[in-house]
């Protein structure tokens, strides 16, 4: 090289960049595919059926255990489609919650549906349906997962028609043997000795917490066979407790207690199933009355706290003991028997009342002190 004259720059510019892009490339392609691979090994081993479905509803893959639920072969089940191993009354309302969830942009739902099995069978399904979008937020596919409950169906209609039938014949003559204590304890002691009377009004009590028990065991047995989302409505809880309030005053009156409602008139809206909210608004305050000293008072508030808006009633009696903390709303859970001496019930309210909060995407809670008593609960305002 010459003086004066510039060297020309080593050759690390434009060849080595495109040399790296492609190992990047390279190096994508490969993280992609093997992505893929684990996706597809962990479709194909799950023990739950699961299918790939494309926004017309076509089926894009199907993995083993769908096709041993159903009874096709993969070749088979991939021909026949989505529509015709559904069965005809769920078609409709599957492809309209399919369609809600693209709309609303919900990511995934769950849902109980009839399928046909190759045989001819009618089978049942939990379906948990989810939409895959891609980077853009279009979306490309559903991913369902279906876990078959067609034998847990099966014992929980038998569970229940069992219970139905116990029901039944045990409440056709206890309504009777009501109706007949009743007359016999309304005749008055100059058709009847008082030691009589004493011994028809305690059957007769007995008999009516029998029939409740009753009531609140079929009541259980349908809230647990019941896995569906309630449909949910504005509410105004504010009109909703005071017409339970109402309701309660005569119980109230006949415990020798009063009912001291705090509350706001303007509406307080939250998105409930009504008859679920106002069952869960009696068994807390009917829980409060069964529980209350005599001669005291039940006090019931209704507050908005930021969005939130809670309902709670407080009593003074004995406290709830500290070591029911964690089974207080668990069934047939009760205190001990001097604090349910003389007290109706099985123990079933609270968790009724656990139950249909929880299903209501609320909280129910409480505290329990020497001085106080008091269970609230949440809702979510709107």
């Amino acid at each position: 090289m010459t003086e004066g004259t510039i060297a020309a720059p080593a050759s690390v510019g434009l060849y080595p960049v495109q040399g790296d892009l492609a190992r990047d490339t390279e190096a994508h392609l490969l993280r992609v595919q093997e992505s893929e691979r684990l996706f597809r090994a962990s479709m194909e081993h799950s023990p739950i059926g699961m299918a790939l479905t494309a926004m017309d509803g076509g089926w894009i893959d199907v993995n083993t255990a769908l096709c041993d639920f159903l009874g096709y072969s993969k070749l088979e089940l991939m021909r026949v489609g989505f529509r015709n191993v559904t069965h005809p009354d769920d078609r409709d309302a599957t492809v309209k919650v399919a369609r809600q969830m693209v709309a609303t942009h919900q990511k995934s739902v769950a849902l109980e549906k009839r399928y046909i099995h190759a045989d001819g069978r009618i089978l049942t399904g939990i379906l948990n349906l989810t939409v895959a979008r891609d980077a853009s937020d279009v979306p490309i596919m559903y991913i369902s997962q279906i876990q078959d409950i067609t034998l847990a169906r099966r014992l929980d209609f038998l569970k229940n028609e069992f219970i139905a039938t116990v029901n039944h014949e045990l409440r056709t003559p206890l309504t009777g043997i009501i109706g007949a204590l009743t007359f016999l304890q309304t005749s008055g002691p100059d058709v009847r000795p008082v030691n009589d009377l004493k011994l028809i009004s305690m059957a007769h009590r007995n008999a009516l917490r029998l029939k409740a028990l009753l009531d609140d065991v079929l009541e259980m047995e349908n809230l647990r066979a019941d896995i569906l989302d309630p449909i949910l409505e504005p509410v105004d809880l504010t009109a909703l407790v005071r017409q339970v309030v109402v309701a309660s005053e005569d119980g109230a009156v006949s415990a020798s207690l009063a009912l001291r409602y705090a509350a706001a008139d303007a509406p307080l809206i939250c998105a409930l199933d009504p008859e679920k909210a106002a069952r869960v608004v009696h068994i807390i305050i009917s829980n409060a009355i069964k529980f209350a000293d005599r001669d005291s008072d039940v006090l019931i508030a209704l507050d908005d706290n930021d969005g939130v808006v809670r309902f709670s009633v407080s009593n003074r009696g004995k406290p709830i003991p500290a070591a029911l903390r964690h089974s207080i709303f668990q069934p047939f859970v009760q205190a001990d028997d001097t604090m349910t001496r003389g007290r109706e019930g099985a123990g079933l309210g609270l968790a009724i009342a656990k139950y249909l909060v929880d299903h209501l995407d609320g909280t129910l809670d409480y505290f329990s002190t020497a001085d106080e008593t008091r269970f609230w609960v949440d809702f979510r305002k709107g």
